[in-house]
Formats: structure tokens, sequence, C-alpha cells
């Protein structure tokens, strides 16, 4: 039976407990599923509660326009800001500025969630070390979460889930069987250069970060605010262009109609959560390892070994000396490629099986009906849908997909989990005119990368800029959109 874990709430005066816990008197004023058809997913599931709490969200004015939504529909919406890069796209409304040790967050949260009688928690991406503490509080003080993460459905999507994502997800306990038959979804809205905006809004989100950071002594962001990340980024644009060149051959053999039969193995970014906590290996290193071994010793001598560098981590690590060493160790030296930016659905066409950790890359690979095998915990590695035995026999031995199993699954998947948005392209939250702007030109873009590296060598850490860094943000947000 699919269905939701809900945390339980109450009504607008929340019986709440000095040990934070719900009193049994409470009125719950969302229902549980437990006997209905599942909920489609969609931001009205957080317009149930009467104070919603949000903490870290995307980076952009996401969080600010589902503020404007709920409070639109009679909700009260609160917020913690944990850094500048938070100041910078959410400035209005209940606010409240964390900026004290990590470890003095729990209690600050909790005595929060009891003074104010929040009933409902929404954060984005649950690994957050922040957010994982107040997914414990949530749980044990009767208190929804709500975790919004990036589509497992993509593009057009993004997912919102109650109590976890990934690993996580509600859906992890889903019995194939037991799912009802739910309706293809209808046609979805599009949305245009979502990556660019998300993109440039990563950028201003880290100069808002660079700029307040003597406010927010103690905060550590996952992806440090300083010069070595922006250095970072720009060597990624460097080397994107540097790659399409170095892997044009590579490509070609590859998509070629007479190619070569190969396994693709979708690589994930070097800190992504999900491998340190839902695998078997704390680095990337060590999977390819193990998988190469694997390769070199099991899979048809005739066939090919494709390892695909993930896009978002390309100026900050580079596997190729990694995989020579393991190829060339295991005596697979002319089987083992490695490539960057190839067209991902090309591949998946024509590759034999795909080999992950936990990626959402596994979802598109049954989508065009290749096998897959999930090494690590995921939501969708279930019994008639990926391949259940040891990497060793997967070279050989997987059945093909079956396509009404994965059909089903994903429907249902949509139903429950995915909502037709943007987290940087749609504006429908609040319906506002996008304005142009020479902000937004490659001119203006350079002009702010220079500001910030300025900033940064300048040392500007050390001397309290916070009102130019909030006029230059009205500034920037004014014109840009």
């Amino acid at each position: 039976m699919l269905m939701f874990r809900e945390g339980r709430h109450d009504s607008g005066n929340n019986h709440v407990s000095e040990s934070g816990r719900v009193a049994p008197g409470a009125i719950e004023t969302a229902p549980r599923h437990a006997s209905m058809k599942p909920e489609r997913a969609g931001f009205h599931q957080l317009a149930r509660y009467r104070h919603v709490l949000l903490l870290q969200g995307p980076n952009g004015p996401f969080f600010a326009r589902l503020r404007d939504y709920l409070e639109s529909a009679g909700r009260r919406v609160s917020k913690v800001n944990f850094n500048g890069g938070d100041d910078l796209f959410y400035r209005r409304g209940a606010i409240v500025r964390f900026t004290e040790p990590m470890p003095t967050w729990e209690v600050f949260l909790r005595e929060m969630l009891v003074e104010q009688h929040v009933d409902a928690i929404v954060v984005f991406g649950s690994s957050r070390r922040h957010h994982r503490i107040a997914a414990r509080l949530a749980d044990d003080m009767g208190i929804a979460f709500w975790v919004f993460e990036e589509g497992y459905v993509r593009p057009d999507y993004i997912t919102l889930e109650a109590g976890g994502v990934n690993a996580d997800s509600p859906i992890a306990a889903w019995e194939l069987d037991a799912m009802p038959a739910t309706q293809r979804p209808a046609q979805r809205r599009k949305f245009n250069h979502a990556f660019g905006k998300m993109a440039w809004y990563s950028f201003l989100y880290f100069g808002g970060g660079i700029g307040r950071r003597r406010m927010y002594p103690h905060y550590r962001h996952h992806k440090p605010f300083g010069l070595h990340e922006i250095a970072l980024w720009l060597r990624a644009a460097f080397r994107k262009h540097l790659y399409r060149r170095q892997e044009c051959e590579i490509k070609a053999r590859l998509l070629a109609e007479n190619h070569p039969p190969f396994f693709l193995v979708a690589l994930q970014v070097h800190n992504d959560s999900q491998i340190r906590v839902h695998s078997p290996w704390r680095r990337i290193e060590d999977f390819i390892e193990w998988t190469v071994y694997s390769f070199a010793h099991h899979a048809p001598a005739d066939s090919l070994l494709v390892i695909k560098h993930h896009p978002m981590d390309r100026g900050h690590t580079n596997y190729a000396g990694t995989v020579a060493e393991c190829a060339q160790r295991f005596g697979a030296t002319d089987r083992v490629l490695y490539v960057h930016d190839a067209h991902l659905p090309s591949l998946l066409h024509r590759c034999s099986g795909l080999v992950t950790v936990n990626s959402t890359t596994g979802l598109q690979a049954l989508y065009h009906r290749v096998p897959v095998i999930a090494l690590g915990r995921c939501f969708y590695a279930k019994p008639g849908l990926t391949y259940q035995g040891s990497l060793d026999s997967f070279w050989t031995d997987s059945p093909p997909v079956d396509t009404r199993a994965f059909t089903r699954f994903r429907n249902s998947l949509i139903h429950v989990s995915q909502v037709n948005s943007s987290f940087y392209a749609d504006a429908t939250f609040v319906d506002v005119p996008e304005k142009r702007s020479q902000l937004r030109g490659p001119y203006g873009r350079l002009m702010s990368v220079c500001g910030l590296l300025a900033a940064d060598v300048a040392g500007f850490n050390h001397v309290d800029i916070s009102p130019v860094i909030r006029w230059a943000s009205g500034l920037v947000l004014a014109l840009a959109g």
C-alpha cells in the first residue's frame, strides 16, 4: 500500500508539552491515508499546517516564493537563516538567524519548536547536519518533516516527500505487487533555462555567504565559501570545453551504429552524502576500484566498461589516474574508458547495463529499458526493477527490464512524490514578470566574479560589510528578477 508517513500535528493552539511532545489531546489537521488512494504530491500538502518552519532551501528565491504561497493560504511561516546566502534570498517575514556553534543547534531548535508551536518543518535535502538533527527532533516531537530534493524524474519535476528522500524515502518500503494502478501523469509543464538560473543563483548565494562570513562565524557550508571554491567552478567551465574536444573520438566510437557492447558506470559527486551514508564505500575511488575489478574478471571479453563523470563534479575531481591505474592493475587497460560530457540518454540507448551506487540515473536507465544494478541503498532498488544478484554475475546474467512493472512504479512515483515545478525557473508562486538585465549577460557576471575574488583576496571576511552587502543584494535581485 502506498502511503506517506506523516508526523502528528494539531490545531492552531498546538498542545505541546515542555518536553516537546504533542499532548494526547492534540487534534490532527492532516489525517493519515491508511486506507485511501495515495495523495497527489503538491505544495498544497504543506498548506494544511498552521505554522511551517523553513530551514535551508535551494539556492535562489524558491523558499521566499513558498512563504508567499503559504501566507496567501493563511498559514504562519517562519525561517531560520544560517549564512549570508540565506539572508540574500530570504529577507522578509519571521526570520531567526542561527549564528551559534552547531553543537547548540538541537537545543536552540527544540526551544523554538515548542515556543512557537511549529507543526511542520520543511527543508531542502535531508543529509545536511542541521537537517538530520531537525528530522530526529521532528520524529521525537510528533512534528511533520517534509523534504524537498531535486527531481527523481527529470527534467521539469522536483521531489517533495514526508519523512525523507532517496534511501530514507517512504517509497523504499513499497512492494511492487502491492502497488495500486495509477494513471499515467498528465502532460507536464516545461521550464526553460533552469540550469543557467541555478548557476546564477548559486553564484549570488556564494557571494552572500562570502560577504557575511563575519556575521556567521561558525557556519560551515558543504562547499566552502571562498576563493578556492570559485576557482574550482571556473576550472569546471574550462574543462567542459577541453573535454569536449579531447573526447570526440571516444564519443563517436560509442555512439556509432556498429558500436562495441559496453556497460555504463554513472559516478556521483565526490561529496555526495548518499555515498557516505547509504553505500559500502566512503570514496568514489573505492567504488571505481571495486567495479573495474569485477568487470575485468567477470564481464564478457568483447565488452567495454565506460565510466562517466558527474557533470556537477567536473571542476572538483578528475578520476583519470584512478581509472587508468585500476584498469592496468586488473589487466583491462584496453577495455575501460573514462568520459565526462557524453550525452547520457544517447549512451543509455546503446549500453548493455548500468552500474550505479544509488544515483537517480538508475531510473533514467530503466526508462530506457537498460538493466540496472544499484550497489547502495536507494528507494528504487527492488526485486522486479533492478538486478538483485552480485555485481560479478550482473555482467552476464541480468534479465531484460520488466517495462510493465517499471511503468507502474514510475507512474506511482510521480503521483506521490514529484511536483511539476522547478526550484529555479518556476515563478508561479508569485506572478511577477521576469525582468531582463545586463547583470545576466557575460560582462555583468564577469564583473561580479571579479568583485567576489577581490573581496576574498582583500580579506573582507574580517570586516563587517553587511550594510554594503545588504544594499548590493537588493540591487542585484531587483535587476536580476
